[in-house]
């Protein structure tokens, strides 16, 4: 099955749901500004009830590398996934492997250098929006993405929902796929029926390619 990773979890149950339905990934948000942003404490509940085996990402923007290992420490994070301009920094400090976000504006992905992404676990592509560094929650190009070798992994995010997640996987082959808002009652908060049926169409793309 194509890996699964639910972002902006900030509920034990909806953490609970994720990994019983299969997702490969847990997404923690500790970026500053967002609506799903979590506090240390709940980034512990939230990573005691994770399954074991499934994946904890931390999520930050322009975070200093001082409250990316305090976050670390606290959700027992395996990934760090940057929403910001990959610095060799980033690479050389973080003491987990962290996943590159490719972010996409006006069509064109904004692909970190080689040396960088070969510090790296996998390469996440996402929508950006000009002086907006984080995701916007809409969908781009997929065919920037598709017939293209890469050098590492890809997931595919934005604006993933139940309704397009099968033809994004059935167009783009990725390793992965990154759904936050399409699985959402409110911020933060997610919709169960949702869930399962973006699983379902994961499981139904997978069996068509």
């Amino acid at each position: 099955m194509t890996d699964v990773k639910i972002c902006g979890l900030t509920r034990p149950e909806d953490v609970e749901l994720s990994c019983s339905l299969g997702a490969a990934y847990v997404g923690f948000v500790f970026a500053r500004g967002s609506p799903r942003r979590i506090t240390l404490d709940t980034a512990r509940e939230l990573a005691g009830v994770t399954a074991p085996g499934v994946v904890r990402v931390g999520v930050f923007v322009d975070e200093p590398r001082s409250a990316i290992a305090e976050a670390v420490d606290a959700g027992r994070l395996d990934l760090v996934q940057l929403h910001r301009p990959l610095a060799e920094g980033d690479v050389a400090t973080s003491s987990r492997p962290i996943v590159a976000v490719v972010r996409v504006r006006g069509g064109v992905p904004e692909i970190p250098a080689e040396a960088l992404l070969a510090g790296c676990r996998a390469m996440l592509f996402d929508t950006a929006e000009p002086g907006r560094t984080g995701g916007t929650g809409r969908t781009f190009d997929w065919s920037i993405v598709e017939k293209r070798t890469w050098p590492l992994p890809v997931i595919l995010a934005g604006g993933l929902r139940p309704s397009n997640v099968f033809d994004a996987i059935t167009k783009v082959r990725p390793a992965a796929v990154d759904v936050s808002s399409g699985v959402e009652h409110s911020p933060g908060v997610k919709d169960r029926p949702g869930l399962r049926r973006f699983f379902e169409e994961v499981r139904r793309a997978d069996a068509k390619v």
